[in-house]
């Protein structure tokens, strides 16, 4: 058989391997005392050996974010809202899901999610009495959202695992055919009592790299929900999340939830992580509650509910969030202050901002606080003249001039 009539790969193996092995036949002819070098055989490896596969950059297709809430939780990827318990998870998570399957507005005029239906995992609230009259009050479709019970297994019920069951998450997926969010309330409950240590960074890699990897292939978003841990005197968000940084590092996109100390009764879904995006504002949120239905039983007026989101952005990191609330009542104080301060400062004619920032900072005074005390002061502002990046300046209001009793 000619080397042509071979398939082009199978040719090329076979002449390696003749010529390979004419090659061992010289050098087993040639006199040990005539070779002035000794030489080294080549061996191949064995077919079963490991092997580094790669691509050239090239070869790849790029290809835009795609969003299910604009700029703030992607599709293909991990995202988390962490928090302490009875700040809003929950409720912020049926919105969500109301805007998924029912295409609720997102608030602050932020456009439309991605539509289709949702997979939740839910274990810590009663479906019936809890959960449903929850999702009937944020306004979602019913039929569209999909509560995970419980996984059947030789006939045997038991709780959903994300160590051992992401193969029969991805055939829920591909049954249903058009899921576009997962959410896990909370991811916690679902890595099984004594299988996995979540302060060990190896541990929560190991489970949360498969469902990242689900997410990528299934092109559907996933969004965790956590509880902090028990750090209080700590105010940074990324390390209030678990025990582990493998959560924050495994997510593109984190937000918690805190109480707003400048508005009672009133909260903050702000982000502290946000690999895929711009930063963008804080949003506010309070919570009401309305009619949802009657019990069939009991005849009873059904309530539940429901999140009622600010209608403009806040402008506040998580950390300064974070910080005024763990300061609690010394909030108004600091307010005083800064409000002090500024009436000090600019007492002798305009300032500019970045001075008054540094200063303030050095001072003890946050540049949230000193830009709520600016505005509570109606404070002027106007950009330096001949300035080309934007330096402003700070001054105090010009008092409207006394009316003469003529006019």
């Amino acid at each position: 058989m000619k080397y042509s009539d071979l398939d082009p790969r199978l040719a090329a193996a076979v002449r390696v391997a003749k010529e390979g092995s004419e090659a061992r036949k010289a050098l087993r002819d040639i006199p040990e005392k005539k070779m002035s070098t000794p030489v080294i055989a080549f061996q191949r490896p064995p077919r079963d050996a490991d092997e580094l596969e790669t691509a050239a950059a090239s070869s790849f297709k790029m290809r835009g974010i795609r969003w299910l809430w604009p700029l703030r939780f992607a599709i293909g990827k991990l995202g988390l809202i962490g928090g302490l318990p009875d700040k809003g998870k929950g409720l912020i998570s049926c919105n969500i899901i109301a805007s998924v399957t029912a295409n609720e507005p997102l608030p602050c005029n932020e456009g439309h999610s991605q539509q289709g239906s949702v997979i939740w995992l839910t274990a810590e609230d009663d479906i019936e009495d809890t959960v449903v009259p929850r999702l009937v009050a944020a306004g979602a479709d019913l039929d569209r959202v999909h509560i995970v019970r419980m996984m059947r297994e030789k006939g045997k019920q038991r709780m959903f695992s994300l160590i051992t069951d992401i193969g029969a998450l991805r055939r829920k997926i591909e049954a249903i055919g058009d899921v576009a969010l997962i959410i896990i309330d909370p991811m916690t409950a679902y890595v099984g009592v004594g299988k996995v240590n979540n302060s060990m960074t190896s541990d929560v890699r190991g489970f949360l790299t498969p469902l990242t990897d689900l997410a990528a292939e299934k092109q559907v978003a996933i969004i965790g929900i956590m509880h902090f841990n028990k750090k209080a005197d700590v105010t940074n968000a990324m390390l209030r999340i678990a025990d582990s940084l493998a959560y924050v590092a495994a997510a593109r996109h984190v937000y918690v939830v805190v109480d707003d100390v400048e508005v009672e009764h009133r909260r903050l879904f702000v982000k502290a992580k946000n690999n895929l995006s711009p930063d963008n504002n804080a949003l506010s949120y309070m919570t009401g509650a309305r009619k949802v239905g009657e019990d069939e039983e009991t005849g009873e007026e059904i309530f539940a509910p429901y999140i009622i989101w600010g209608a403009e952005h806040v402008k506040v990191t998580a950390t300064e969030a974070m910080q005024a609330e763990a300061e609690g009542g010394h909030s108004k104080h600091a307010r005083n202050e800064a409000s002090e301060f500024l009436q000090s400062r600019l007492a002798g004619g305009p300032v500019m901002a970045d001075d008054l920032r540094d200063e303030a900072e050095a001072n003890g005074i946050s540049w949230r606080t000193l830009q709520r005390a600016k505005k509570e002061l109606n404070i002027d502002t106007k950009k330096k003249r001949g300035s080309t990046r934007g330096k402003w300046l700070w001054s105090l209001p010009i008092p409207p001039r006394a009316r003469n009793e003529d006019d």
